[in-house]
């Protein structure tokens, strides 16, 4: 007589299961993971089904259990990686996994932020750590706009309006512009990628002050017709070559090529130990004039600075 081992029908029928559900995947375009999160539980179901099949049908006193050692094995390994598959879809690893194949890098355009400016504002604050790269061009019309385009993930929501990634506030003679940092997601297996490539256009007749936003500026004053500041940047290009009347004055930050220009300064050198010897943490504090000096460009604790300056 036949012995029942169980396990063994378990571990076909699982198989068949896997075996349909592969080959249909194929055929119908089913979603493999939507496959995997059906499969898992099955695997249980099947081999809890036959214990209770045996006991049932059994018709010893005290049925004894026979088991298929290398199928109940087989079947245990799959159950684990069941519990883990399960526990990894749970913590939503398996949807992380899938963003991230199909994910892509898409370039949008921003939407325009634009405003006239009264002639009771005399200052414009921008801040904020939302931009990546930074173009400044001085203009001749009352009026400020920001606009440019933004590279994200796919899998991020899309700037649909200005207050997506800005906040203005008027207070007294001074106009607040703050460029909001995106949403993102990060860890060890995923992270989300925004990236803001913008321009901003500003009188030159009002002052300018450009506060810790960590990003790369280009700065274009045109005409400078006022004082313009730039504090906590990182590499910045000033470009004064329309620019008759102006004075740079730069104070802890490096300048790029300054020993071949008209520089006035004195080189600061940062405290190094031996380890550090090599490299180059030199700062300076200093001027560069250029006609009259009538109105001033100050940059203060930037990483680096460039003067493109027309001779």
């Amino acid at each position: 007589m036949r012995t029942w081992r169980v396990g063994t029908f378990s571990m076909g029928l699982s198989l068949l299961f896997l075996g349909v559900f592969l080959l249909l995947s194929q055929f119908l375009e089913w979603d493999i993971t939507t496959a995997l999160k059906l499969w898992w539980p099955v695997i249980l179901v099947v081999l809890g089904l036959e214990i209770l099949l045996y006991l049932f049908l059994s018709k010893q006193e005290k049925p004894y259990l026979n088991f298929d050692i290398f199928s109940i094995l087989i079947v245990g390994i799959l159950g684990t990686a069941g519990i883990i598959m399960v526990f990894l879809q749970t913590a939503g690893f398996i949807d992380l996994i899938q963003d991230e194949i199909k994910k892509e890098e898409r370039t949008l355009d921003l939407p325009a932020y634009e405003q006239n400016i009264s002639n009771d504002i005399n200052r414009v604050v921008v801040e904020g750590d939302g931009i990546g790269q930074l173009k400044v061009d001085g203009t001749t019309e009352r009026n400020v706009s920001l606009f440019g385009t933004y590279r994200q993930d796919s899998s991020l929501d899309e700037i649909g309006k200005v207050e997506d990634y800005v906040t203005t506030s008027h207070k007294g003679d001074t106009l607040y512009i703050r460029v909001k940092e995106r949403p993102y997601q990060t860890s060890t297996f995923y992270s989300d990628y925004s990236n803001i490539d913008a321009t901003l256009l500003v009188p030159t007749d009002v002052q300018l002050e450009i506060t810790n936003l960590k990003s790369n500026l280009s700065i274009n004053p045109r005409e400078l017709k006022s004082d313009w500041k730039v504090s906590g940047a990182g590499e910045l290009d000033i470009d004064i070559q329309e620019t008759n009347n102006v004075m740079v004055s730069v104070e802890n930050t490096q300048v790029e090529n300054g020993e071949n220009q008209n520089w006035s300064f004195a080189k600061e050198t940062a405290d190094t130990d031996e380890y550090d010897a090599a490299e180059d943490y030199t700062t300076y504090n200093g001027n560069y004039k250029k006609g009259k000096a009538e109105h001033h460009i100050y940059v203060f604790s930037s990483a680096l600075l460039q003067l493109n300056d027309k001779k």
